[in-house]
């Protein structure tokens, strides 16, 4: 099935039409239509509020009796998983199982657009998009082609051949070249199973491999390879609730193209707070020296390290230096964060650094602010406006209430970051005119 049959699905799915006319008109059987409506929709889950249990969405819930054993590191044995409102067992439980909404389970397979529970329905939500559904064909037809072609069977008389030739001092070209007939596979394939360890010999035994340079591979001039390990954004997600909740979103807000600084966001998500801060652009040290001022405002690395313990960061230059990032400046030898990075091309994983970039572009506008003009007083008086506007998510209180005792006033005013009267409150390119370039 092409995508313009995928199309014509989409269609008629939308339109309420039946499999049977669906199929009539796109030149295929009715279970061909419903077998590609089952297979290839999309299932999204929806949102939670925080606080929110879980449970409820897992098939097993009512016969469940696990007690602090579903998350890695629970020590609640006196609270039953189920009714665990702390943290989001069902990520880690082995036993956890969807519960699909039986409206779903039957054609069309996707949620019913007049469906009354629309606005409180716990369930996920599917729906059959032509361009996702032929996404997913070809994933899982990439994915069918990989691995190797060879039951366990013929792999153990293949390598009855091969294993004591090697041994020998063979090469796989002379093997083939003897047993091709036998083999049925080329020399290509038993190096490509031989790197995978399916053969069980190693590169020494085999003369040519081990006198073979590793291929050298194009890497981008004056940037050097990071190594992402242990720091990527799976595992970010892999963190207790409370670390997960706390992190800080970490971004850079560019002017025009030929500024030669920006402005480093740290957005404290679970405070609505955003603090700004003067840098060079694309520059890896002058964000680490940026991080050092606030902790240094801060006054102690426990103190910092309540606030900004755990940064996520997306794949900029300016973001290369994690050690420095993590390094204290006022305790050598002492980390006073740890640094995780969203996955390429992925910024709506920090969306919500994303999105409050808003207020700030109301006063430094796209393509319009001159970096290079600003000072470092002119950004902190742009954060003061910022976080003093009141937000309606936070009950109209600004974020500057929301803080609490996490980043002290002192702290914030040894940056030149202060609370303002929310009359007094500009979110205008007026603000810093001397910075608009019309």
């Amino acid at each position: 099935m092409d995508k313009d049959s995928r199309l014509i699905i989409e269609e008629g799915i939308a339109g309420g039409k039946s499999a049977r006319r669906i199929a009539k008109e796109a030149g295929v059987s009715p279970s061909t239509v419903v077998r590609e409506a089952r297979s290839n929709r999309t299932v999204s889950e929806r949102g939670s509020r925080q606080g929110a249990n879980l449970s409820v969405r897992c098939v097993h819930r009512k016969d469940c009796t696990m007690s602090g054993t579903a998350c890695p590191t629970c020590t609640g044995l006196l609270v039953l998983c189920r009714d665990c409102r702390t943290r989001s067992c069902i990520d880690h439980c082995r036993e956890y199982e969807r519960r699909m909404c039986p409206k779903t389970g039957t054609w069309p397979y996707v949620c019913p657009p007049s469906c009354s529970k629309k606005a409180y329905c716990g369930f996920p939500t599917c729906r059959y998009r032509a361009e996702e559904a032929q996404a997913a064909y070809e994933e899982r037809l990439r994915s069918s082609r990989t691995g190797i072609d060879a039951d366990e069977e013929e792999l153990e008389r293949i390598k009855a051949i091969v294993v004591p030739l090697v041994r020998q001092g063979h090469s796989f070209e002379a093997i083939c070249i003897a047993h091709g007939d036998e083999l049925g596979v080329c020399p290509r394939t038993l190096y490509s199973w031989q790197e995978k360890g399916i053969l069980g010999t190693a590169d020494i035994e085999l003369p040519g491999k081990v006198r073979m340079r590793p291929r050298k591979r194009a890497r981008p001039k004056g940037r050097p390879r990071i190594d992402r390990s242990g720091r990527e954004y799976a595992d970010f997600l892999s963190l207790p609730l409370a670390d997960k909740v706390r992190a800080v979103q970490c971004d850079s807000v560019e002017g025009m193209q030929s500024n030669a600084h920006d402005i480093l966001s740290m957005h404290l998500v679970a405070r609505h707070f955003q603090l700004y801060l003067r840098k060079r652009h694309a520059d890896a040290a002058a964000t680490v020296a940026a991080i050092d001022r606030v902790e240094a405002a801060m006054g102690s690395c426990a103190a910092f390290e309540a606030a900004f313990g755990i940064l996520l960061l997306d794949r900029g230059i300016e973001f290369d230096d994690f050690e420095g990032i993590e390094r204290s400046m006022l305790e050598p030898g002492r980390r006073r964060c740890r640094v995780f990075w969203c996955d390429p091309q992925e910024s709506n994983q920090k969306s919500e650094c994303e999105r409050n970039h808003e207020q700030l572009r109301r006063i430094l506008p796209k393509r319009h602010a001159d970096m290079d003009a600003l000072s470092d007083a002119d950004v902190a008086l742009a954060c003061s406006h910022v976080n003093s506007y009141p937000l309606a998510g936070m009950q109209d209180i600004c974020p500057f209430g929301g803080l609490g005792e996490l980043v002290p006033a002192a702290a914030l005013a040894r940056l030149g970051v202060v609370r303002l009267p929310s009359d007094e409150v500009v979110l205008k390119p007026s603000l810093l005119g001397h910075a608009y370039v019309k």
